[in-house]
């Protein structure tokens, strides 16, 4: 069983690879990049759930038995899945010893030559979108083709090597990007109710450990409250303030499960202002207390 410990943070690539007892270590600060056969046999095939400071890309062209879990939800991997791991979710896996394909690790940092927002370029890195994209087979080998000259690049030094693969992973990410939007295409005729619950969702995100209150998100959006509630309910069933406090609900499972923070220090952290105010709102979401709920398996 593991132990309640605090979530550990890797800021950056090598720290994790130190952690997991893999040998390859990058030469180049704030990117990195790896084929997934060579994991073995060293490193760990188990990791318990950790944060990264840095992007991650997994394009797999084997999975197997592997089994990925981020923020609590265990992911679906199909034939030829494109994952993407952003900072501060909490991720843990375990890998079938032949999983193959590359990662892909980088922070933003390394592209701010090239773009000032990578986030605003490339929204599949966001928080609040979806973690895996199912590529098709044409897709898969295109990109396999790219993350193999990345690779390539990266192992052999060249004057220009930073310049090269700065490039190339930009080049990489809006591949990415035309295939999030094919995802996505079914929602280029939103309504303004679907792009308002849209555009909600994503504040929620950022917003919900700071303001638990509807009217500052309508404020965020210039709509009233009122409209930001109907529309909202209409679209997805839950009421505005029922989405806020699944999310505050969803974070406080996962420090529950993974942290070791004490209770109180769990319902500061999530701006209540007393932890009785914390555990009754628990309570009343899950059915039981934050205690019990971190004794269950």
């Amino acid at each position: 069983m593991m132990t309640k410990t605090e979530i550990p943070v890797f800021e950056n690539s090598n720290d994790l690879h130190e952690a997991i007892g893999f040998p390859h270590r990058s030469h180049i600060p704030n990117f990195d990049v790896y084929a997934l056969d060579r994991l073995e046999p060293s490193a760990r095939r188990c990791m318990p759930p950790y944060r990264q400071g840095f992007y991650q890309i997994g394009l797999m062209t084997y999975v197997g038995d592997s089994k990925l879990n981020l923020n609590t939800d265990w992911l679906t991997l199909e034939e030829y899945p494109l994952l993407f791991v952003v900072p501060g979710q909490v991720f843990s896996w375990v890998r079938d010893s032949k999983m193959a394909g590359f990662h892909i690790m980088f922070k933003k940092e390394f592209l701010t030559n090239v773009l000032s927002n990578v986030v605003e370029e490339f929204p599949f890195l966001k928080m609040s979108e979806n973690n895996v994209l199912m590529l098709t087979k044409e897709e898969q080998e295109s990109l396999h083709f790219d993350a193999q000259r990345i690779h390539s690049v990266f192992k052999n030094p060249h004057p220009y090597q930073e310049k090269m693969l700065e490039g190339m992973l930009v080049s990489f990410l809006y591949f990415c990007k035309a295939v999030y939007e094919r995802y996505k295409s079914t929602e280029n005729h939103l309504t303004r109710a679907q792009m308002i619950t849209q555009k909600f969702e994503i504040l929620v995100d950022k917003m919900y450990v700071d303001t638990k209150n509807v009217g500052d998100y309508a404020e965020q959006l210039n709509i009233t409250p009122n409209y930001l509630t109907t529309t909202v309910k209409k679209l997805t069933g839950k009421s505005a303030k029922d989405i806020i406090r699944e999310r505050l609900l969803l974070e406080s499972k996962s420090l529950l499960k993974y942290s070791g923070l004490d209770i109180a220090e769990i319902a500061y952290r999530l701006n209540f202002q007393e932890p009785t105010h914390f555990t009754r709102f628990f309570k009343q979401l899950s059915g039981t207390t934050p205690n019990k709920f971190r004794q269950m398996d």
